[in-house]
């Protein structure tokens, strides 16, 4: 909201709330309570409430009800402020998200109002007036603590709804998270795929390719041939490389991981893995033109069907890189199965010369971290005048790690969170309907026990009303008088009142709620100057 249409809203709630007192004054309806300078206090002290019911909502609504209180103490109608009170109250409620603050602010100035309403009334009646003190303290309850609350209650249901939405943009956000990550997945597998797959085929094949170009025995023409195919295989490679490179784009350690352990999970715990048996692999680089010999082939039978698909991949990917970096060396492929654990060893006999493979690194890395999560090691490097691969794998394999869960909140639909969040509104709504409907029985039901009270004990008796004699003195006439008046002023005509005299009024009947008919007394110069019977 701008700050040109705060104000204006601002002003207009000022004319409304101050509209009641101002009618009074036109109107000359209250003429005998209000005068214009009280009216014109009483608009200045609502203007001071609007203004803070931004800022200081608190400091607002404790200004309506210091003026609710200070019209009760001076006049004896104040419902013209009693709107300023119930609306800046309710204003409060919906702009604090504490209440304790409010709960004891209204207190305090309930028990203020309890204090100074009837001195203040001493002072000007000189009576102590318990029903103004009962109506400063209920109208601070009835008119700010339960717009109050149906304020505060409106908060919470402005705060839940928008925690809903939240929290559906926060599930939204972790689900489109979890989708990129289950596809950055899918892209790593497919590039450890090709890399593991393809990339060692066209290492054999232009090793083959390689082999038909030296060859002595063949014509030129063919030997020329020979040449530009293995110039396309090896430009096939370098695409090959690129598509892995861009398929390997984002990913991390991390996501390398769950992925190598979903697969290890899903293929390397079956009885009998898929894929070439070492033998068949060492055949097809033989067959390739590479010089492979195989020592141990025997203990392929031995090792743990867990370990048996890493055992695979330990020797494809030691063949594709002795092809790629040392091609015509003598390599070496070992199976040792020791007591607890299985050990392959691919070895060539000459350095890797220096460039780079199908997916530029990646293949060793990958291996790394699939033996790691078998429970092995690897170590690989040159030795001997050549580079050796070696893998330690433990037939006794941990378990997997399960990969991330994600919270159990992130698997449940928006629309069961928004429906949550909606119920809980409608629970507040009705937790607050309930406070209000109970605050406004509880002063609905205090009001009548005082109405009562009030009636019961402010009765002068008929037969001591005729007893009393003009000229009689004051102390005399407040013996037979009873403990509290049943009004300030009849809202009636009356006779004139004697000047200079104090007037009081009594009930002739404990009749609470029948028509109201008066006994007046006024008292001047410490005697009675005057008795009438005031009817309804």
């Amino acid at each position: 909201m701008g700050r040109k249409a705060a104000y204006l809203k601002d002003v207009l709630l000022w004319a409304v709330l101050g509209l009641p007192a101002l009618w009074a004054g036109l109107t000359n309806i209250l003429a005998d309570r209000y005068t214009w300078p009280e009216v014109i206090a009483g608009l200045a002290t609502i203007g001071v409430a609007v203004a803070l019911a931004r800022p200081r909502p608190l400091g607002a609504m404790l200004v309506t009800a210091a003026l609710w209180a200070g019209s009760v103490a001076v006049r004896s109608d104040p419902t013209v402020f009693f709107p300023a009170l119930a609306v800046t109250s309710y204003l409060a409620g919906v702009r604090m998200a504490r209440a304790r603050p409010a709960l004891l602010g209204l207190s305090a100035a309930a028990v203020v109002a309890a204090a100074a309403v009837p001195f203040v009334r001493w002072l000007l009646a000189a009576q102590w007036d318990l029903g103004a003190w009962f109506f400063a303290v209920t109208g601070i309850a009835l008119f700010g603590l339960v717009p109050w609350l149906a304020g505060h209650a409106r908060h919470q249901s402005l705060a839940l709804t928008r925690a809903g939405w939240e929290r559906a943009g926060h599930l939204e956000r972790e689900r489109r998270m979890v989708a990129e990550q289950a596809r950055l997945r899918e892209r790593t597998t497919i590039a450890r795929e090709m890399h593991d797959l393809l990339g060692h085929d066209l290492s054999l094949v232009a090793l083959r390719i390689g082999a038909l170009e030296v060859d002595a025995g063949l014509p030129e023409s063919r030997r020329r041939a020979a040449s530009e195919a293995r110039e396309a295989v090896t430009a096939a490679a370098e695409r090959l490389r690129d598509i892995v490179a861009v398929l390997r784009d984002g990913d991390d350690p991390g996501q390398e991981h769950e992925g190598l352990e979903n697969e290890d999970t899903v293929h390397e715990d079956t009885t009998h893995p898929p894929g070439e048996s070492v033998g068949e692999l060492v055949r097809r680089a033989t067959a390739a033109g590479m010089p492979v010999t195989l020592y141990g082939a025997q203990e392929e039978a031995r090792i743990p069907a867990p370990a048996l698909a890493t055992v695979r991949r330990v020797v494809r990917e030691g063949l594709t890189n002795a092809a790629k970096h040392a091609p015509g060396a003598p390599v070496t492929v070992r199976l040792a199965h020791a007591q607890g654990e299985t050990v392959v060893t691919v070895a060539n006999a000459a350095p890797h010369r220096p460039g780079r493979g199908v997916t530029g690194g990646h293949g060793l890395r990958a291996l790394a971290e699939r033996v790691r999560l078998r429970g092995g090691s690897l170590e690989s490097g040159p030795a001997d005048g050549g580079f050796t691969l070696t893998v330690r794998l433990p037939h006794s394999v941990p378990p997997p790690v399960p990969p991330p869960v994600p919270p159990r909140t992130a698997s449940r639909p928006v629309e069961l969170d928004l429906a949550l969040a909606r119920r809980r509104v409608r629970r507040t709504r009705l937790a607050a309907a309930l406070v209000c409907l109970g605050a406004a029985g509880g002063v609905a039901a205090f009001v009548l026990g005082f109405t009562v009270y009030e009636a019961v004990t402010s009765v002068l008796p008929p037969a001591e009303f005729a007893k009393l004699r003009i000229g009689q003195a004051e102390s005399e006439v407040a013996a037979v008088l009873p403990a509290r008046t049943r009004i300030d002023d009849p809202s009636w005509p009356e006779p004139p009142i004697p000047p200079g005299a104090r007037c009081r009024y009594y009930s002739t009947s404990p009749e609470p709620f029948g028509d109201l008919t008066l006994y007046r007394l006024c008292f001047a110069g410490g005697r009675l100057v005057a008795k009438a019977f005031l009817p309804s």
